[in-house]
């Protein structure tokens, strides 16, 4: 089975990896992380010449868009297997509010080397500077129109996040946990997403990538 992704840079990446020590009571921890804009089902969907040759006419037009990481936020009730699903939060930057701010930006395809130029399949913080339109939401309603929406799976509210663990097996209330990770204080990470990855699930890899080119 294949989704459409947004690979993640390493600062995104390093910042998921700093959360660890407080995610050990969770049942299973993300080791390879990855943001999902568009879950791919049915036959005909399950050949990846096929989706990225309908993947790259479906993007016509969308231009390099810049995100950042909100906060840690969770789904208490998953459509589909353990909860609560803890995750960083990421949105769509306003054009104006580039730069304001300063921390770790990256392209999206990079391996990390961090600019201080402005300042993540499963399964949002927000913090008021994301755009009226968020074009990472606009992009998950064009694929869904292209490709279907997979039923059970995909609701109208898209929450664009990044997966760090799943279930709770842990002492106690499991909304204390993740109340003490909302809490969490994050660095400003952000990057510019050029490109969509095709990911494959069965090798928990980017098989594919189609560029974003506006």
């Amino acid at each position: 089975m294949y989704s459409v992704n947004v690979p993640v840079p390493w600062p995104v990446r390093r910042l998921a990896a700093s959360l660890e020590p407080d995610l050990t009571e969770f049942a299973s921890i993300r080791d390879r992380h990855t943001l999902v804009v568009k879950r791919l089902d049915g036959r005909d969907l399950n050949d990846l010449h096929r989706i990225r040759e309908r993947l790259r006419p479906a993007l016509r037009g969308v231009a390099p868009f810049e995100v950042r990481v909100t906060g840690v936020d969770a789904f208490e009730d998953p459509p589909l297997g353990d909860g609560p699903v803890v995750y960083l939060a990421v949105e769509a930057v306003d054009p104006g509010d580039r730069g304001r701010d300063e921390g770790p930006t990256s392209r999206a395809g990079d391996g990390g080397s961090a600019d201080r130029a402005g300042d993540a399949s499963d399964d949002a913080a927000g913090s008021g500077d994301a755009p009226a339109t968020d074009p990472l939401r606009t992009l998950h309603e064009r694929l869904v129109r292209e490709f279907g929406a997979v039923e059970g799976l995909e609701k109208a509210d898209y929450v664009p996040h990044v997966t760090l663990a799943r279930g709770y097996e842990g002492p106690g209330d499991p909304a204390a946990a993740v109340a003490r990770l909302r809490e969490r204080d994050l660095d400003d990470v952000r990057w510019t997403v050029d490109e969509l990855g095709i990911w494959t699930r069965e090798y928990k890899e980017i098989a594919a990538r189609v560029p974003l080119r506006g």
